[in-house]
C-alpha cells in the first residue's frame, strides 16, 4: 500500500501546496490513514466486454456509450472494463461520526478516505489489467450522465457482490465507492491535464498543482 501517495493526494484535496505541515495536522492525517486501513473493507467487482463503434456501445448487453467524451477516450480501444469498488460501510459510519463531533477531523478523514480509495483502485487495476489502457472514467464526469451509474451497477451486480448500491439521486452508497469505465487498446489515451475536461477551471492548477502524473 502506497501510504506516501495517499498522504500526497489527501493534502492536495485539502488545498495544501508546499506548505510546511504543523505537527497537529501531520498527526491527524497519519491517524486517519491508520484508521481507514484498519476499518476499510476494500471490495471490487468488474466485467470486460468488447466494444462496438458507430455508435459506441456494448452489443453483448445492449449498453449505449455513445457520448462525446467516451467516443474520444475509447477511439483506439477494442475492449472496455466496467469496474466498481468500495471501502465499505464502516468508513462511511466513521465519517458521519466525526462530522458530528469534530469537523476538522471529519474534513481530513474525508480527504484521506477519497485518496485511500483512489490508490487502492489504482493498485488493483495495475494488478488486474496487463497492457495499455485508458484512465478510469466515471459517470457524472464531463458530458457522461451520472444516471449511467445505475446501469453499470446492475451490469456488474455491485449490490450483490460488493454491497455497493446507487441511490435515487444516482449517488453511490457507501459514498467512498467508485464505478468506472476503462478502455483497453494499444493506442489508449493517457490521463493528462491537457485532455482534462476541467482544465479551464481546475482548482489544482490555480494553486500550481496537478492531480495527474503528466501535464
Amino acid at each position: 500500500m502506497n501510504f506516501s501517495k495517499i498522504k500526497e493526494n489527501a493534502l492536495k484535496y485539502l488545498g495544501y501546496h508546499h506548505q510546511i505541515l504543523d505537527e497537529k495536522m501531520n498527526v491527524l492525517i497519519d491517524e486517519c490513514i491508520e484508521e481507514i486501513e484498519k476499518m476499510s473493507s476494500f471490495r471490487v467487482t468488474y466485467r470486460k466486454f468488447p466494444l462496438s463503434f458507430h455508435p459506441l456501445r456494448i452489443d453483448e448487453i445492449s449498453l449505449n456509450l455513445d457520448y462525446p467524451d467516451l467516443n474520444d477516450l475509447f477511439q483506439n480501444c477494442h475492449d472496455v472494463v466496467i469496474i466498481g469498488c468500495t471501502l465499505g460501510l464502516q468508513v462511511e459510519k466513521r465519517s458521519h461520526y466525526y462530522s458530528h463531533i469534530d469537523m476538522t477531523k471529519a474534513t481530513i478523514f474525508d480527504a484521506v478516505a477519497s485518496s485511500f480509495l483512489e490508490v487502492k483502485c489504482d493498485e488493483y487495476e495495475n494488478e488486474l489489467l496487463i497492457g495499455k489502457r485508458t484512465f478510469r472514467f466515471c459517470p457524472g464526469y464531463g458530458r457522461v450522465p451520472i444516471e449511467l451509474n445505475k446501469e453499470l451497477a446492475f451490469i456488474i451486480e455491485s449490490s450483490k457482490k460488493i454491497v455497493l448500491t446507487v441511490q435515487e439521486s444516482n449517488i453511490l452508497l457507501p459514498q467512498k465507492s467508485m464505478i468506472g469505465l476503462i478502455g483497453l487498446g494499444d493506442n489508449r489515451k493517457e490521463k493528462t491535464c491537457q485532455n482534462c475536461l476541467h482544465i479551464k477551471d481546475c482548482n489544482f492548477r490555480k494553486r500550481g498543482q496537478t492531480c495527474y502524473a503528466k501535464d
